[in-house]
Parts: C-alpha cells; structure tokens; sequence
C-alpha cells in the first residue's frame, strides 16, 4: 500500500470493506469480513450500516450473507471517458455480434483484474456470455493480456506493481510477458477459454485519442455452433477490424502506440 501523509481510519476501514468483498467470489457475513480484515465485528458492523445504506454493499437471500452492489459500477461509468468508450463501443458491438452469431464483451483493467464494463448477448439462443461487472485476474484472461500487451509503459508499470501486491509469482508475470510479446506482433490473442472448456477467447486492443496505451479489450469468447457464421480461423481479423473501428470513433489515428 502506498505511504500517505495524512490518515482517515474510517474512510480507509470503508475502502478495506469494499475490497475485501471485491476480492472474493462468495458473499460474506460481517463475522467473515471481520476474520479477513483482522478487526472486530462491532468496527466492521457500523461500517457496513453505513455502506449499506448508501447503497454500496447489499444482503443476499441469506440475509447475513453481504456481497458488493452495482454501486461502484455506475459511479465508474459516470465518467466522461467511460461514457464516450461505451457510446463508441456498443453499435459496433452490436454490429459485430449479428455478423459472428456471437456475444462480446467489453473489458478494462482494474487494478491487477479486469472488468466487463460492456456486453453484447449472442443474437441466436446458445452462446457464452459473463455477467456486467465480471472480475478475473489479468493474467488469468484473454482480456488481460491484450490490456497487458498494448498497456503503455507507465500502465504496465502499475500493472506490475498491483500484480506483485496481489501475490503474483515472478515466473508467471515472465510468462505473461512473453505471452504479451506474441499478442502484439499479432495484434490480437486467439486462445482457448482459461475458465470453459470448449470456448476460443479472440480479443483486440481499443485505444483512445491520446495512443498513449490500450484503454479497452474487445473480447469473444467464441463458441462454435452450427448457426455460426464464422469461423474461429476468420474471427480474430473481424475483432480486431471492429476494435480499430471504435478505436477510431474515440479519436485514436494509429500514431503513438507503445
């Protein structure tokens, strides 16, 4: 964590809260929360009150049971350049999901994970799709190592860092970059699904008018049916054409990438 000169206690015990739900898949008790961050139930419980209450922490159909809210999510999205990369996005999205009979999704780092920020359902009645808000680490995800490859140096410089905080091995991060390397002479990844069998994720780098690093992954994870349109040997040139195009509509002209 990075030295501050000046402490909130109550501001920082909120923001542990919140990540501490961030960080595990199944909801938790208070008297869970409390045991993972190493404080009493009665800090955690007037905290939660107060979390609860403004909407960023919810109850499950076990009510003892607490998950994160959609709260975070739509704060995030209310800002300009989330707004401009979803407008930019989604009519492409849309267009590229009838042409394949495929879903997309939309991805951006956060922190050492990715998370869908976007999504297009497959047109016809079988596909794969992940839920809006959907967390994975960066080095477990297509979607991570396109942002990974196509990050400018100063992102990846974070990336590494949070990676590290979060326990990374250093083998694993070398594999990662020697994977990343691949992706960018490439300029896609094509792989097979590191979380479903069966499933192909094809992704491409988005970048924005200052070049200065990929802002988005514009991922498929593509599954082969009979009413596909195409095939998963055509589909990451048809990907990568579609990131370039909304690339292009956030003002990005191909000068100044890392």
């Amino acid at each position: 964590m990075t030295d501050v000169p000046y402490k909130a206690p109550a501001l920082e015990k909120g923001l542990d809260i919140l990540e501490s739900l961030a960080g595990v898949r199944e909801p938790q008790s208070i008297s869970d929360i409390a045991r993972n961050l190493g404080r009493s139930r009665s800090e955690i419980y007037r905290m939660v009150v107060v979390l609860e209450a403004r909407g960023y922490v919810e109850r499950t159909e076990d009510p003892e049971k607490l998950q994160l809210s959609n709260r975070l999510f739509e704060i995030g999205m209310r800002s300009p350049p989330k707004m401009n990369l979803h407008e930019a996005a989604l009519p492409e999205m849309s267009a590229l999901a009838s042409q394949m009979m495929q879903s997309i999704q939309l991805a951006v780092v956060s922190s050492d994970q990715i998370v869908v920020i976007a999504r297009t359902e497959n047109p016809d009645d079988v596909g794969f799709s992940v839920r809006l808000g959907h967390r994975r680490s960066i080095m477990k995800s297509a979607s991570g190592l396109v942002l990974y490859a196509f990050a400018s140096p100063l992102q990846k410089a974070k990336i590494l860092k949070d990676l590290k905080s979060g326990g990374a091995e250093t083998a694993d991060i070398n594999a990662q970059q020697a994977q990343s390397d691949d992706v960018r002479r490439a300029g896609f990844v094509c792989m097979p699904s590191r979380m479903v069998d069966g499933v192909t994720d094809i992704g491409a780098p988005i970048f924005d008018s200052t070049g200065s690093g990929a802002v988005a992954s514009l991922t498929v994870p593509f599954v082969v049916t009979r009413r596909a349109k195409v095939t998963v040997e055509d589909a990451p040139h048809l990907v990568a054409e579609t990131a370039l195009k909304i690339s292009a509509a956030l003002g990005y002209t191909g000068q100044g990438t890392p």
